[in-house]
C-alpha cells in the first residue's frame, strides 16, 4: 500500500518536536495535529491569520481561550497542555490510530523510519522555523514513494 502525505507528515512532525526535545506523548500529538493542520491550511488557502480566527472562533463557542504559546514553534494552539486543532484536542491516540492502526505495525514502523531518518539530517534552524521546515524539508520528502 502506497502511503500518502497525511500520515508521512504526522509522523515528520512527531520527529521534529522529539529533536526539540518534547516528550514522546506530546510529540505523537503534535505530529497528528501539525498533519490535521496543513490539511485544514490546504482548504484555507494556507492563510494562517485565518486558520487563528477559525480556531479561535470554534473554541469560545466551546471552553474559551486558547493558549498559543505552548507550541508556538509550530503555531498550534493548545488546550490543558495538548495541540488543540479543527475543534478539539489532539492526542497520542489519534497518531497512533492514523500511523499504527491503519498501516500495522510493520507499516508503521517503516513510515517512522522515514520519518526519523529524514529528520536526523534535518539542521536545528530548520526545525525551529515553520516556514523552512515546509519549504526545506517537506516539499522535497512529501511525494517520495513510500510503500507499506
Amino acid at each position: 500500500m502506497l502511503v500518502n502525505r497525511f500520515p508521512k507528515m504526522a509522523a515528520l512532525q512527531k520527529y521534529r518536536a522529539l529533536k526539540l526535545g518534547y516528550p514522546e506523548d506530546i510529540a505523537e500529538a503534535i505530529g497528528i495535529a501539525e498533519a490535521l493542520k496543513y490539511a485544514i491550511f490546504k482548504r484555507l488557502a494556507r492563510s494562517e491569520r485565518r486558520y487563528r480566527e477559525e480556531e479561535e472562533k470554534r473554541k469560545k463557542k466551546e471552553i474559551g481561550p486558547l493558549d498559543w504559546d505552548r507550541f508556538k514553534i509550530f503555531k498550534l494552539a493548545s488546550y490543558n497542555g495538548w495541540p488543540y486543532v479543527a475543534g478539539k484536542v489532539e492526542t497520542p491516540e489519534e497518531y497512533r490510530k492514523n500511523i499504527f492502526w491503519r498501516f500495522g505495525e510493520e507499516g508503521g514502523k517503516k513510515i517512522e523510519e522515514w520519518a526519523e531518518n529524514i529528520i536526523q539530517k534535518v539542521p536545528e534552524d530548520y526545525l525551529k522555523n515553520e516556514q523552512k521546515f515546509f519549504r526545506e524539508v517537506w516539499i522535497p520528502n512529501r511525494d517520495e514513494p513510500l510503500e507499506v
